[in-house]
């Protein structure tokens, strides 16, 4: 089973795609997207031809992404609201299933505590997937720990 995990926001994209099998899971894929245009709507319109071209060449058979929680920044919150729906329209236009997992699950099936901070997540996504040569960015690993804990979490 081929799993991408997805972390989003506005400005950065976290991508990771995981292969399942047997239960051990292999890094097959990771980036971020850095969504550059000045205008929201280039950044989204951007976003979904990196997606489609990314589900393409990973023949994804899932996905997950991290639950929307919310902030104090109503904007902020706004702005994540439609890059997540971006995000889903384009894993629906692939017919792609999308499971939503809390953050606290995300980092506990990782790291085993609920609380891990993001360099704990880094630190844990390297070690446990082997993935030794590159330091891995913060919102790459934030999907792939998304990645992980849907393949822990889907039997």
């Amino acid at each position: 089973m081929l799993i991408l995990g997805l972390d989003p926001g506005s400005l950065s994209f976290g991508i990771g795609i995981l292969r399942k099998e047997k239960g051990h899971f292999a890094h097959i894929h990771s980036e971020t997207i850095k969504l550059k245009d000045k205008d929201f709507v280039l950044r989204m319109q951007e976003l979904w031809d990196r997606l489609e071209k990314l589900t393409a060449a990973f023949p994804v058979d899932q996905a997950a992404m991290e639950e929307g929680f919310l902030g104090k920044n109503i904007r902020s919150m706004s702005l994540l609201s439609m890059v997540r729906g971006v995000a889903l329209a384009a894993l629906l236009n692939r017919r792609l299933p999308l499971s939503l997992y809390a953050p606290r699950q995300i980092k506990l099936a990782l790291t085993g505590y609920g609380n891990a901070d993001k360099e704990q997540v880094a630190k844990m996504a390297a070690l446990v997937l082997n993935i030794k040569g590159r330091k891995l960015g913060m919102d790459e690993s934030d999907a792939l720990a998304v990645a992980y804990c849907h393949g822990v979490n889907h039997r």
